[in-house]
């Protein structure tokens, strides 16, 4: 079994360290997000260290490393126990702190003390469980799932479409998923988190109560305090009963959770699922010679994490990387079939070493990444809390706009965020002609250190509407900017589709430009004249 390296390590030697605790996810300067871990040996006492947070998944409470390196052979702390609770929302939550010491001593640092523990009562002892670990064993089983808890709405920018047909889920995952977790499992998982409202509410409760805490403390600027980092909270849902089957460690009456080995008692919403995803094609067989490219290494190979990666070239390497899963036991196990749309062409002839292309037979690359390679990647949504965003395949007529935001992005030193929503109900104008909702994206620009909203309604129809550039001051709130932009869309549709020049007047705290549409604009034309509102 391969072996992951932690690159950044603070101990001397062969020092041992147990990994005890985790800190809060926090945001480094780049905007990458990451996570505290703390470690303990018995000569420097309890150190802190932070990864990537895509390295949560290879990550438990009682591992023992050696120079970085996790030691698979002894065995970690704590023992077996089995329970049930009655349902997921009857725990207690409190801090850290108030565990018993001899249960875990975190020597009064507060970044520890202060993580979330959920507290069951059973006829037994009371089962104290992280709520990071919950969060882990439930959604976290890779990277990608990782990032994408953290991220507004991240669960709908996985999935293209999902839709019930009778009994039958039809569940199509979108290209951010890795084809090398396109598998039938991780269609259940996925499905399961996304058609269960329950599951969802609790997923989606995670970002949204660490949001909801950012804008308390930081009102005019919630990425600061991303900065520090934030405890994760959940909302726990009426659900059960659930079975659990742990790792830990007891005093007295109360045990302490340290890894979720199994949990059961869910119940898929879906009896039959009819999955897709971009990389199920249709294989064909011929007899030609098959191509070979050799490439020195083996796929037993140990792994560094290199958690200093810009652009995580190393994607392609991140599944050899094993670790313990998490038993998921559904009551329901729902049957998957998949839909295979494209065709693969293989060879099954004599195999010819090439020595152009990518890939190979092996692999030599030993260093990986489990940073966020949405950074710079895809367009990451704006953290709206009141405006219901939507998938951006469902955005007809902004197709064109979304090719001037690329050119924009390309062209100019700006940040991006974007989200699509749909126009508010009311009037004909909300509705195309073709009968589909009409949308509108919403662009957040940042520059030169300066923040600007762009408005752009969908035109499919060629409707006369220009776009919207929103400059707020330094004083007003994002809270009380989400709230202008919905008093916007309101009244564009009281209008039938016209900007309201009353609300434009009355949203105080920013100043507000119009863009016209020209049909003599190129793409690249219209990404120049709206990059000159922000520097004129």
């Amino acid at each position: 079994m391969a072996a992951l390296k932690l690159k950044s390590w603070p101990f001397p030697g062969n020092q041992e360290a147990e990994l005890v605790w985790f800190g809060s996810p926090f945001m480094d300067y780049k905007g990458n997000w990451r996570i505290r871990v703390a470690f303990r040996t018995s000569a420097s006492g309890i150190k802190i260290v932070s990864y990537p947070w895509g390295t949560l998944p290879y990550l438990r409470i009682g591992q023992i490393y050696s120079n970085g390196v996790y030691d698979q052979v002894r065995p970690m702390s704590g023992s077996a126990f089995q329970f049930t609770i009655d349902s997921l929302d009857q725990g207690t939550v409190t801090n850290s702190f108030k565990l018993p010491k001899r249960l875990i001593d975190f020597g009064k640092n507060p970044e520890l003390g202060l993580q979330n523990i959920i507290h069951y009562r059973t006829s037994g002892p009371t089962y104290c469980i992280p709520v990071i670990e919950l969060i882990r064993a439930m959604f976290i089983n890779s990277r990608y799932l990782a990032y994408y808890l953290l991220q507004p709405h991240g669960l709908d920018l996985l999935v293209d479409k999902s839709y019930s047909l009778g009994r039958i889920l039809h569940f199509d995952l979108s290209s951010r998923v890795p084809a090398k977790l396109a598998t039938d499992n991780n269609a259940r998982h996925l499905s399961w988190m996304r058609t269960d409202s329950r599951i969802r509410s609790l997923w989606d409760s995670v970002y949204q109560n660490m949001f909801g805490q950012a804008v308390k403390n930081s009102p005019y600027n919630p990425t600061e305090s991303f900065k520090k980092g934030i405890p994760l909270e959940v909302n726990l849902p009426t659900i059960g009963p659930i079975q659990l089957n742990v790792r830990g460690v007891q005093f007295m009456d109360y045990v302490l959770v340290k890894e979720i080995l199994a949990i059961g008692g869910f119940r898929h919403p879906s009896d039959e699922i009819l999955f897709w995803h971009p990389s199920k094609k249709k294989r064909e067989w011929s007899s030609g010679d098959k191509s070979v490219r050799i490439i020195s290494g083996a796929k037993d190979n140990d792994y560094v994490l290199n958690d200093q990666s810009d652009n995580a070239k190393e994607d392609i390497n991140q599944n050899v990387l094993e670790t313990s899963p998490t038993i998921m036991k559904f009551i329901n196990s729902p049957a998957i079939e998949t839909r295979r749309l494209n065709v693969k062409h293989s060879n099954t002839g004599t195999e010819v070493i090439v020595t152009s292309g990518r890939g190979g037979k092996h692999t030599g690359a030993k260093e990986v990444s489990t940073q966020d390679t949405m950074v710079g990647g895809d367009t990451p949504p704006i953290d709206f809390q009141t405006l219901e965003t939507i998938p951006a395949n469902e955005a007809m007529g902004l197709e064109l706009f979304f090719q001037m935001i690329e050119i924009l992005k390309k062209s100019f030193p700006v940040s991006i965020r974007m989200s699509i929503i749909r126009v508010p109900f009311g009037k004909r104008f909300s509705v195309c002609t073709n009968g589909a909702r009409r949308t509108c994206a919403i662009v957040q620009v940042t520059y030169s250190g300066s923040t600007f909203y762009v408005v752009e309604v969908a035109r499919p129809d060629d409707w006369s509407i220009s776009t919207l550039i929103l400059r707020p001051s330094d004083q007003i709130t994002f809270r009380a900017v989400e709230q202008n932009i919905k008093q916007l869309l309101d009244g564009l549709v009281r209008k039938g589709g016209h900007w309201d020049q009353n609300v434009l007047s009355q949203c105080s705290g920013m100043n507000i430009e119009k863009l016209k549409h020209y049909q003599s604009d190129t793409i690249r034309d219209w990404a120049f004249r709206l990059a000159g509102k922000f520097v004129s």
